[in-house]
């Protein structure tokens, strides 16, 4: 299981909360403005997230419990010392996501919905020479909450997505919220095909929100081309789209007889991924917080890659407010993998 290191500072460079500094003139304090995130705060005073939490958890509590929290005026301590200034940043770096051109009917500099040609059969982790774009995928093959939050927050900071979705969870009341809203805006959206149950179609077993569908065994190509088909009309009806040629396979199990069965009926892009937030996991059960897939996410991504999420992932919403600034601050438009495919 991977796993993400926290940044911390050496014990002795790192105040505790009793005795962290309050904005006095022993600091330097910094006034949040529109399209700062804890992140890219951290990042121009050259600290940790962690550290600007601990600075300021006496004074803003909801900062201390959670680094996706900030408002516009917020004084925030930066640095135990005085008259530290920010380090030089290209203009790109210091613009708020506010500020990036956003084409009046589009998202961020993004599009969705402009798919490839079916083609020949190809499988896809990142999408080569596709320049300075990251694909924000999200599946919705089991838990439902948050999955409206999410796309209500994708919408109100124009980030085009693709979305993954069962056949049977397009069916809840909260799936058909996710699909009306993709057939709201299309320009932001496309949907793609993630099967009817969710199975594992290489050894069988698996699905969600049962078992039942997904019992006996590996799947036959006609076990696999109905999966995908009994899905496709529930799509189709729910957004108003067509989800060929793009579809992935649950859990990520797939094999060349998959393949072939999936592109016999009109899928022959199959996509996988290059980040994996492990997002579906509580942290309970050890998954990750909302700052280690922030970072995970802002670290690691790179021209072409296609990011996996769950729209109900338990700490994804988090997540996320943290990740589309910090990735817009990287330089990268948040797309969709059709906008990445053209760009090829």
């Amino acid at each position: 299981m991977e796993t993400d290191a926290t940044e911390t500072a050496a014990p002795s460079a790192t105040p505790t909360l009793s005795d962290a500094p309050t904005p006095s003139s022993a600091t330097t304090t910094y006034s949040v403005q529109r399209g700062d995130t804890t992140y890219s705060i951290a990042r121009r005073f050259d600290t940790t997230v962690q550290q600007v939490q601990e600075w300021n958890a006496d004074r803003y509590p909801a900062l201390g419990r959670d680094p996706s929290i900030l408002e516009v005026g917020w004084v925030l301590v930066v640095a135990d010392r005085p008259g530290v200034p920010p380090l030089p940043t290209t203009a790109a770096a210091t613009r708020p996501p506010s500020a990036l051109p956003t084409p009046p009917t589009g998202g961020g500099g993004c599009t969705a919905g402009n798919r490839v040609a079916a083609g020949s059969a190809q499988t896809f982790r990142t999408i080569p020479h596709a320049g300075p774009g990251v694909a924000l995928t999200f599946d919705m093959g089991g838990r439902m909450d948050p999955a409206v939050d999410i796309m209500e927050f994708l919408v109100a900071n124009r980030v085009c997505a693709t979305i993954f979705a069962t056949g049977v969870m397009s069916e809840t009341a909260l799936g058909q919220e996710v699909m009306a809203i993709i057939e709201a805006h299309p320009e932001l959206f496309e949907i793609a095909n993630h099967t009817m149950y969710h199975c594992d179609l290489v050894r069988g077993g698996g699905g969600s929100p049962t078992t039942a569908p997904c019992a006996g065994g590996p799947f036959s190509a006609d076990r696999v081309r109905q999966e995908l088909t009994e899905a496709e009309t529930i799509l189709r009806r729910g957004t108003g789209q067509d989800p060929q040629p793009y579809w992935r396979p649950p859990y990520g199990s797939v094999s060349q007889a998959v393949i072939d069965a999936a592109a016999s009926v009109g899928y022959t892009k199959t996509f996988l991924w290059d980040i994996d937030t492990i997002d579906w996991k509580p942290i309970a059960d050890g998954g990750p917080t909302a700052q280690q897939i922030a970072s995970k996410v802002v670290t690691a991504s790179v021209n072409g890659s296609n990011v996996l999420f769950h729209l109900g992932g338990y700490e994804t919403l988090n997540a996320l407010r943290i990740i589309v600034p910090g990735l817009r601050d990287r330089g990268f438009t948040l797309t969709s993998l059709s906008d990445l495919l053209d760009n090829q």
